[in-house]
């Protein structure tokens, strides 16, 4: 498939990446027009702002710009949708998402066109719908890639670099002994590039679980290196098996290529409803967000906090609070005993903050409590 620009865009699963659900790759190794009649044809009014605010450098801006092309280039091969109905923010963790636009351009990101008005993200950017495909992105030295799968529940990573960028120590930093003991095996003249496969392959499976190499890059612990298919198996420990509980006792299989001097890597990995497991904090971010919803036509003049009371200070009823509890439940999937939670109250007398609800919600999700989140920019 061809994009607007002649920019080339395949379907994953007839290159370099073998398996996986419906998907596209894009990669770009050049601007088909200049920077600024590239960002008037493809970016909403929301991006362009960022675009036009961007203090970085002009290679880190131009890098961004082309990660978002082929970021849309991506998710238009799937989705047929015009770029400009495309929106692609981080999530809390800096995670890029893909919001529509569509129809509901004039609302959520101000009047669109070329002189391209003020505009600030009050527009109503969490009224605009997530579009069901996940995505990620990589870029470096003026080139960009970007990978999406139709699937939302999938974990999508992609990586690249340069191989004539890389330290000495490189290796003694990155691997642990039994990884640096897999590189052994590769003969001399393919160790730095296999090398930067096993890297970029830990960078793939860390964007693919959402939080990044936060956890560290030993979390990421390579068990198999497979040059004949360019498969790197990685097994998540610590820190990023808490983060993804799902995938104990699995690998993760990121497929690895190289192309002139660049080295690639992705994962597209689904296994039913894998679900990452959240945070204290983004328990109780949902939870704000819900009361929000639910309260934003009573009659109560204070904003929703973690302290606020669910009955004495925001006046739910018995009902309103079984609405609630069902849609936490279908919210993270699982079962949580809140006929108990609620006899016990009512048994007590007492009444129930947000904050006790997150504790409640977090234990029973088997949640840690995480102090603080590492935002990773994408």
């Amino acid at each position: 498939m061809m994009s607007n620009f002649g920019s080339s865009v395949c379907d994953v699963t007839q290159a370099w990446l073998p398996v996986g659900p419906e998907s596209a790759f894009c990669w770009l190794d050049t601007f088909p027009c200049e920077p600024d009649q590239l960002a008037l044809s493809i970016l909403s009014p929301g991006e362009w702002h960022q675009w036009n605010s961007m203090r970085a450098v002009e290679k880190r801006r131009h890098e961004w710009l082309l990660g978002r092309h082929a970021a849309k280039q991506a998710v238009q091969s799937l989705l047929n949708l015009d770029p400009k109905e495309i929106e692609i923010v981080p999530d809390p963790y800096g995670r890029p998402q893909v919001k529509y636009r569509g129809a509901d351009l004039q609302v959520c990101a101000g009047p669109p066109g070329p002189a391209r008005p003020a505009w600030t993200p009050a527009a109503g950017l969490e009224s605009c719908p997530t579009i069901n495909a996940a995505i990620s992105i990589a870029h470096s030295h003026g080139k960009a890639a970007a990978l999406a799968a139709r699937s939302p529940q999938a974990l999508v990573g992609i990586d690249l670099e340069s191989l004539h960028h890389r330290r000495e120590d490189f290796e003694a930093v990155a691997f642990s002994p039994d990884e640096r003991r897999l590189l052994s095996n590769f003969r001399p003249e393919l160790r730095q590039e296999w090398a930067l496969r096993m890297w970029c392959a830990k960078e793939a499976a860390a964007k693919a679980i959402g939080r990044g190499l936060s956890a560290g890059l030993l979390a990421f612990h390579i068990t198999r290196a497979d040059s004949s298919t360019g498969t790197v198996e990685i097994e998540l420990r610590d820190g990023a098996l808490s983060q993804c509980p799902q995938l104990e006792g699995e690998s993760l299989p990121v497929y690895t290529a190289r192309e002139s001097d660049f080295v690639f890597s992705a994962v597209i990995y689904q296994q039913g409803a894998v679900r990452m497991r959240p945070s204290r904090q983004e328990i109780l971010d949902y939870l704000l967000q819900k009361m929000g919803e639910l309260t934003q036509d009573w009659d109560y003049p204070d904003p929703v906090r973690p302290e606020s009371k669910l009955f004495t200070e925001l006046g739910f009823e018995s009902l309103d609070a079984v609405v609630l509890c069902t849609a936490i439940q279908e919210h993270y999937q699982t079962p949580m005993p809140f006929a108990e939670l609620l006899a016990e109250i009512g048994q007590q007398q007492r009444d129930l903050s947000i904050d006790e609800l997150t504790d409640f919600v977090n234990t029973h999700l088997g949640s840690p409590a995480v102090p603080g989140a590492t935002r990773r920019v994408q």
